[in-house]
């Protein structure tokens, strides 16, 4: 995941962007004791197809129910696996069929609109919770992960690696990540503190 925010002996917590947004890796993180702090956009498509967004439903954690943006309830009618995750899904059929707005909630003409939720679910509005209560977290993402890879590109000059193939290039770049540590620390600690910590 993209970036290291703190480290104790308690607690791990990691930043990453959007681009490594993933709901199993979320879960793994919290697993091994970790918490992972993981902005994430919608991709439903819903705005653009001019029907109601997910973000509408909303979701009712103590009877495990959504209510749509017409008032109705979805109750859990069964589960599913969908890219490797398995999924509950919500679904309201004689509600959907007599709707009034349906017409804004769906543009199928004989399937009613489902709603459908991570059993893990609530680690990602956990997650969500902790990022609405610290905006600053992307900002500070970026102030860590950005500079050390731009620092680098900027040492590298014009040139693209010299290396060739995977493993190879691999290596090149875990030369390059170590120079820059090697030189951070240098600069924080000083060359004789470094030395006899590397002695050790």
């Amino acid at each position: 995941m993209g970036g290291l925010l703190s480290i104790s002996l308690l607690s791990i917590t990691v930043i990453a962007d959007k681009g490594y947004f993933s709901r199993n890796d979320i879960k793994a993180a919290r697993d091994l004791g970790a918490t992972a702090l993981v902005p994430h956009t919608d991709t439903s498509g819903s705005k653009k197809k001019g029907i109601f967004n997910k973000s509408l439903f909303k979701y009712d954690k103590d009877k495990d129910i959504y209510i749509c943006p017409a008032g109705d309830t979805l109750p859990h009618r069964r589960n599913v696996v969908e890219s490797g995750l398995e999924q509950k899904v919500y679904v309201n059929h004689i509600a959907c069929r007599d709707c009034k707005i349906r017409a804004q909630c769906t543009q199928s003409k004989t399937e009613p609109r489902k709603m459908r939720r991570w059993i893990h679910e609530a680690d990602i509005d956990a997650m969500k919770a902790r990022l609405d209560a610290a905006p600053e977290t992307t900002v500070i993402r970026k102030q860590t992960v950005e500079h050390p890879f731009g620092t680098i590109k900027m040492w590298m000059g014009t040139s693209h690696f010299l290396m060739k193939r995977k493993k190879n290039v691999s290596t090149e770049m875990s030369l390059h990540v170590l120079a820059y540590n090697l030189k951070r620390m240098m600069s924080i600690v000083g060359i004789p503190t470094l030395l006899a910590a590397m002695q050790e």
